[in-house]
């Protein structure tokens, strides 16, 4: 099937100096030279089942938090107010969620790292980024040997590694995509590295030889809160 790939550059003035998102069904997007638009083709949906679990676990937060008292509301408020992770949008800009935008967030990660239920915020405390992060990816056929990450030995004994991978979109590319798959998440991994290749399969299926991967690897407390991420990346090499 073809698609028309046009793009156009454009150039902003004072008082607009950025632009993104979709408007009339033409697409405003930046790159290291200069704003584009391009026409908006509808993206894939491949419903994996991280997806379809976030999906599910997004359709309850609106009843958790009407089950809560004002005063436990108005703790996730305070929250919102000083938070422990700095957000931005697809300008950059700092932003802040709001009070129920934490308790979603927050107890979607316990969930997700299986811990028990929890509506309660936590305190504000910031988590440190891990200190090294580095990855070896070979063709994935489902081995859990096909992809291995490695950090400094120990950073997670206490917290829960969250590894997100991205895709490059063809072999040869070097362009990040924008989205980034929660791909593996554990609490107190090895030494100093571990293997996950039974996820990478999950979820890119087979890859090739020289396609490039994106990661970044968080530190996560059993509170909830993220550290910013440690960044690498990788090309799929031959076994």
């Amino acid at each position: 099937m073809w698609y028309n790939r046009v793009m156009a550059t454009v150039r902003l003035a004072l008082p607009v100096t950025g632009i993104r998102g979709t408007i009339a069904g033409v697409v405003f997007s930046a790159n290291k030279s200069a704003t584009y638009a391009k026409p908006w083709v509808k993206g894939t949906n491949p419903k994996t089942i991280n997806q379809m679990a976030h999906r599910a676990h997004l359709a309850q937060m609106g009843v958790l938090w009407r089950s809560l008292s004002w005063a436990d509301q108005h703790d996730w408020d305070l929250l919102a107010l000083t938070p422990p992770e700095t957000d931005h949008n697809s300008l950059k800009d700092p932003y802040l969620l709001s009070g129920f935008g934490w308790f979603a967030r927050i107890v979607i990660r316990r969930r997700r790292t299986g811990q028990v239920e929890d509506l309660i915020a936590p305190a504000s405390i910031p988590t440190a980024a891990p200190t090294t992060f580095g990855m070896t990816l070979y063709p994935a056929t489902g081995a859990a040997a096909d992809a291995t990450f490695t950090y400094t030995a120990g950073e997670f004994a206490a917290y829960y590694a969250i590894l997100k991978l991205s895709l490059a979109p063809g072999v040869g590319s070097n362009t990040q995509t924008s989205r980034y798959l929660v791909d593996w998440e554990a609490l107190g991994v090895g030494a100093a590295s571990t293997d996950f290749g039974v996820n990478y399969f999950a979820s890119f299926g087979g890859t090739q030889i020289g396609q490039r991967f994106f990661g970044r690897l968080y530190r996560q407390s059993a509170s909830g809160i993220r550290s910013v991420p440690k960044e690498f990346f990788a090309d799929v090499v031959a076994p």
